[in-house]
């Protein structure tokens, strides 16, 4: 398996985590029966719930570009050095872009997004060189 197929896998499960930290958070203050229920009306949930899930929103917003890159270095058979770097990059960004926004530390979030950012760019630079 290469790099950047191993960081798309570790990638998704992350993905995985963010959906189990927020629906986590949600059940602790809400409670299993609003979990288990229609969830009509929700309640007002605490800032870092509230984070848990657009740091969930923005990995789903994230992700297919990751993912596309990924998909299309591998099949070239273009993946190399740069590809692998960026691969790893965006995947160790975005785990840390997850904690530092639920976290909710704000420059930091945004800086580390960018990373993330680079980390994509950079496999799409494998796929044109």
């Amino acid at each position: 398996m290469t790099v950047e197929l191993a960081c798309l896998a570790l990638n998704a499960l992350w993905g995985f985590v963010l959906v189990f930290v927020e629906i986590y958070g949600k059940t602790r203050q809400a409670g299993p029966a609003w979990n288990a229920g229609n969830r009509a009306n929700e309640p007002e949930f605490a800032a870092w719930v509230g984070r848990a899930g657009r740091a969930l929103d923005n990995h789903k917003e994230n992700f297919p570009l990751f993912f596309a890159g990924v998909v299309v270095v591998t099949l070239a058979g273009q993946a190399d050095t740069i590809s692998a770097v960026g691969a790893v990059t965006y995947a160790v960004a975005r785990v840390l872009h997850g904690v530092i926004y639920i976290a909710g530390i704000t420059g930091l979030r945004t800086a580390v997004w960018m990373v993330g950012t680079l980390g994509v760019l950079a496999i799409y630079l494998a796929i044109v060189l």
